[in-house]
């Protein structure tokens, strides 16, 4: 069995993940949550553990569920179907795409973002308009996988080739040249995370 100050400290890592995975600071997620700073804080640190109310109030939050948070059981993100998961859109952690899990073969569903397509630079294989999930904990520049990126705010869709100096960086529509990265050069890229799901049509 499971001692009061080691189910606290499992509570906190599983507070800072769904925090980190929504890219936002504890500060921000307090507001959200609607919970003092200072008290976010000590759940974080293991220095206290949430009441019930205060519970509901982060999973919410964390676009989780309540027992998963509470004791690590449940892997599907806010759902009660065990069978679907809700995937926060990447600036939009207040919008969801719901989606069958069965659809995605991905080892951790808390990693899952959606991004809206608002570019024609990855057509056809992706379209102005649709809808890409990533897999944000995927991180690799991996020979023809398609990849986002962000560069100085802007979100850049490609598809990876691996050179023997570095990578280019191609985009499906010819229309766009590729890009030519030296290996020397990748620290500046930003990978936000491969690609696991296109929907070019949302209802």
């Amino acid at each position: 069995m499971i001692n009061k100050k080691q189910s606290t400290k499992e509570f906190s890592e599983r507070l800072k993940h769904v925090i980190a995975a929504l890219g936002t600071t504890g500060r921000e997620f307090s507001k959200r949550a609607g919970i003092g700073y200072s008290t976010v804080h000590n759940y974080m640190h293991g220095s206290s553990s949430p009441t019930l109310d205060n519970l509901v109030l982060l999973a919410k939050a964390g676009n989780v569920s309540i027992e998963w948070l509470a004791t690590g059981q449940q892997s599907s993100m806010g759902s009660i179907d065990s069978d679907v998961t809700y995937v926060p859109f990447i600036d939009h952690a207040d919008e969801m795409l719901k989606l069958d899990v069965q659809l995605i073969d991905v080892k951790d569903l808390h990693s899952l973002r959606a991004i809206k397509v608002n570019t024609d630079v990855m057509t056809p294989t992706f379209l102005t308009g649709g809808v890409i999930i990533i897999d944000t904990n995927d991180i690799n520049l991996t020979d023809n996988k398609l990849v986002v990126l962000k560069q100085s705010g802007n979100y850049l869709f490609k598809r990876v080739q691996v050179l023997i100096d570095g990578v280019r960086l191609l985009s499906d529509n010819d229309s766009y040249p590729p890009i030519a990265v030296p290996f020397e050069d990748m620290k500046s890229i930003n990978v936000v995370g491969n690609v696991v799901m296109i929907i070019n049509k949302i209802n």
